[in-house]
């Protein structure tokens, strides 16, 4: 028998063809199903991110609602001692027997506390009770006593742990008793039992597995539902020993924060005055009421679009292999044309760019106080902190807008322009619109950025920035603080007389009124939040740091209004003439905020710095310069009391003519 012929050529392409076929049929079925899986994983992280999201907001939510409760409680009973402290007659600090009197007397307001206790400045501490025994004061209550004494400034703080009685929260609540001028004659402080039941939430109407935490500053626990972990500290409860010392370390917000581990949720809101946090702790697992409202519609979407996808790619998959095999058969018959073959030329090589002249006008910008990085057609692109600062827009508000919107007058704008592409430079005195709408003549300098005059740089400066009418004695001049280089309280006050001068009309000698000051302004006086505190927990070497670091934060950011003054101890103050009651309250909480993002640390821990602020308006030709020095520190005052880290506007009650006309 002869040995079977072997296939031709031409058969042997065909079969070749069609294990090719295969192979690429079995690519598409891996793809497809690479495709399905990567949905199903796709889908399962999006319904774990929905429901994380959701259990993140219902969580911070529960939090915010539960500090909001106990910041009314606490602040209901402050307002009620601060009113007996008003109410208060000199008489009942000399003899004590009237304030048992009137504890014993039946629906006496002051029955309402469980003790009185009241410090002279004497050193001696009375106290007052309808209970036979009272809780004592102890070392921290004494303490919190002679504070207020020393900064005339409320506190709230929490007594220790009772063990016989581990249902009730103590807390100790002090007020200042002020004369009629004003000086701090006593303390007097009211312990105030709480039911630590009506301080937590329900907890019958929330999960098993959420727990809920009363803190101080240090850690110990006030409030929760055990009563075991009461009065222990949060390291003994929590074997998490990373997420407890994220709780420590950082500071808690008076917003709600969320803290998430791999098995935990933990959210927090902080008590700004007693400088408590609550603590809600939650499994992070998600649930499975996240699940059942449905796939959302942009997974709809996403299926669809895969499954499309995948069909277009079947069907040019069947077009290539229809016309495949009609060129199969072709090359059986004999009838392939010879194929042409196309060159390809290499890619020019790309050279790096360089870096442009408007890159580099960007980052000298940055060293550049009061300026703007404008394009040619108009468009702010960069506008520093200062210059933020004297319009009263934020950066990233500033920087989407137009010169149009903040140049007052078109015309100036035209003007600007020609000179900057006739001359590459112009110096004069343009009128800009700030956010609250009042019209801010400046002197201006302005300049091309780059060669190709596509951006300019606007420098901004007050004409009466560095303008004083009453020449200042060199004591004055002297009277320099050596920690933060700022001018003292004198030389403030000549300042605030030289505004006085420098705000009335100026006659020439044709008889018209030249360029003066504006006669309206502001002052603001800021204070810094528990500086004892920080000096007695760390050092008075920290606590200088923060002065001095706080003092440059404030001259840097006010530089282009006015100049900052250091009253003595953590009080500044600044004048701030042609400033609108808007536009400081807008600066004072932008001060707020930039000393609260500042968290400087000490041994490895960090602490949290606030300051309160207080704002007055001031008319040069009406008001004194002590009263309005007085009424901002009230309005700080004021600041403090509502819970510190914000801006309380106050008002000048006393009005006088000035007299400088006369000199």
């Amino acid at each position: 028998m002869t040995a079977p012929a072997p296939p031709s050529p031409a058969v042997q392409l065909a079969l070749s063809v069609r294990q090719g076929q295969r192979r690429v049929l079995c690519v598409l079925v891996a793809l497809a199903l690479a495709v399905m899986l990567w949905s199903v994983y796709w889908l399962s992280r999006t319904f774990e991110a929905r429901a994380q999201e959701q259990l993140q907001t219902q969580q911070a939510l529960e939090a915010d609602l539960w500090a909001r409760m106990l910041s009314a409680r606490l602040e209901a009973s402050q307002r009620l001692l601060s009113a007996i402290a008003q109410g208060m007659h000199t008489s009942l600090l000399d003899k004590p027997e009237i304030l048992d009197a009137l504890m014993r007397q039946e629906g006496s307001v002051l029955s309402l506390f469980e003790s009185l206790h009241v410090a002279l400045p004497s050193g001696v501490v009375s106290q007052h009770s309808l209970a036979a025994q009272s809780a004592a004061l102890g070392p921290d209550g004494l303490s919190a006593l002679r504070r207020t004494m020393a900064e005339g400034k409320p506190t709230v703080s929490a007594m220790p742990y009772q063990q016989e009685e581990p249902q009730y929260l103590y807390v100790l609540l002090t007020v200042p008793i002020r004369q009629v001028d004003g000086q701090v004659s006593a303390a007097l402080a009211a312990m105030v039992k709480y039911p630590v039941a009506l301080l937590l939430p329900d907890v019958l109407t929330q999960p098993e597995a959420s727990q809920y935490y009363l803190l101080d500053r240090t850690g110990v626990v006030l409030a929760h539902a055990d009563s075991t972990q009461r009065g222990s500290s949060i390291q003994q409860a929590w074997p998490d020993r990373q997420l407890v010392q994220r709780l420590l370390e950082q500071p808690a917000s008076h917003h709600a924060e969320n803290l998430q581990t791999a098995t935990q949720l933990l959210t927090r809101v902080g008590l700004p005055l007693p400088q408590w946090q609550v603590v809600l702790l939650s499994d992070a697992a998600p649930t499975m009421s996240a699940w059942r409202p449905g796939l959302p519609w942009q997974s709809w979407l996403w299926l669809l679009g895969g499954t499309l996808g995948l069909a277009g790619l079947s069907s040019w998959w069947w077009r290539r292999q229809c016309a495949g095999c009609s060129h199969t058969q072709q090359m059986l018959a004999g009838s392939v044309q010879s194929a042409a073959v196309e060159h390809v030329p290499e890619a020019a090589l790309v050279q790096p760019p360089r870096k442009s002249a408007l890159d580099q006008a960007r980052a000298a910008l940055g060293a550049m106080p009061c300026a703007l990085l404008l394009h040619m057609q108009g468009k702010v692109l960069l506008m520093t902190s200062q210059a933020s600062v004297l319009l009263g827009y934020c950066k990233p508000e500033a920087e989407s807008m137009t010169l149009q919107q903040l140049v007052v007058h078109p015309s100036s704008c035209t003007q600007v322009q020609r000179a900057l592409q006739e001359m590459t430079r112009f110096e004069g005195v343009v009128a800009m619109r700030k956010k609250d709408g009042d019209v801010l003549q400046v002197l201006l300098s302005a300049w091309t950025a780059d060669e190709d005059a596509r951006a300019c740089v606007w420098q901004l400066q007050l004409p009466w920035r560095h303008r004083l009418a009453v020449v200042m004695p060199d004591a004055a001049h002297a009277a320099r603080d050596s920690l933060t280089g700022l001018s003292g309280r004198e030389a403030f006050l000549w300042n605030m007389q030289s505004w006085v001068v420098a705000s009335m009309p100026v006659h020439a000698g044709n008889g018209q009124a030249q360029e003066q000051m504006p006669a309206q302004g502001c002052v603001l006086f800021a204070d810094l939040d528990h500086l004892g505190m920080l000096n007695e927990s760390t050092s008075r070497d920290m606590g200088n740091q923060v002065l001095a670091h706080v003092a440059r934060l404030l001259s840097s950011y006010l530089q282009p209004l006015g100049d900052v003054a250091r009253l003595g101890g953590d009080e500044f103050v600044v004048l701030l003439p042609g400033v609108s009651l808007a536009h400081a309250q807008c600066i004072g909480q932008a001060l707020c905020d930039a000393v609260w993002q500042w968290q400087p640390s000490w041994h490895g821990e960090r602490y949290w710095i606030s300051i309160s602020v207080g704002v007055v308006a001031v008319d040069a030709q009406r008001h004194a310069p002590e009263e309005a020095l007085r009424a901002a520190d009230m309005a700080c005052y004021e600041a403090k009391r509502r819970g510190r880290c914000q801006v309380a506007v106050g008002q000048i009650s006393a009005q006088y003519h000035s007299t400088a006309a006369d000199d």
